[in-house]
């Protein structure tokens, strides 16, 4: 297949695959947008890494409605700087690989969107509203981490099942 071709592909794929699984309901936090911009940082060239995340979100908030600005350039922001994130993780694709970039991914996500709420003053901005604001959002890095190892971890088991199978009849096609 054509790099281009393959490129749009995989681009349109994830992008698809984002949206349809972000708009099935989930609890707060459980998503599979961290693992998409994990398949994305894998398998598209770093100027397209960002656009699935990026689709996703806005494809969903445009139809379970927008809500404040300020709040949706943050979690914008962070859905993106996370799947730039895992760019350098993922340079070879293996289950510790996935295992790491998960956890950047999540690490990333929170760190940035917990400014959110310190942004539009939910929290004093001192070093104990600091403090408060990442404290309480630590059940949410948590369903991070979890959702990026478990749809990550499907979504990669997939494609490394499907090249093994694919190889296994490429050689018994050579054998006859």
């Amino acid at each position: 297949m054509h790099h281009h071709a393959r490129t749009s592909l995989i681009l349109v794929g994830c992008t698809v695959l984002g949206i349809i699984t972000h708009l099935i309901p989930h609890e707060m936090g459980i998503s599979t947008v961290g693992a998409i911009g994990m398949l994305s940082a894998a398998y598209l060239p770093r100027y397209l890494i960002g656009v699935p995340a990026l689709a996703t979100v806005l494809v969903a908030d445009a139809v379970n409605g927008f809500y404040a600005v300020l709040a949706m350039s943050f979690v914008y922001l962070a859905h993106v700087a996370a799947a730039y994130a895992t760019r350098p993780i993922l340079g070879v694709v293996k289950p510790s690989a996935v295992l790491g970039a998960s956890l950047a991914s999540a690490i990333v996500f929170y760190l940035l969107s917990h400014l959110t709420p310190m942004a539009m003053g939910y929290y004093p901005g001192t070093l104990e509203g600091w403090i408060a604001c990442y404290v309480n959002g630590l059940p949410f890095l948590w369903r991070g981490v979890l959702a990026n190892l478990l749809f990550g971890g499907c979504a990669f088991g997939v494609i490394w099942l499907v090249r093994e199978i694919r190889a296994d009849r490429f050689a018994a096609a050579e054998r006859h």
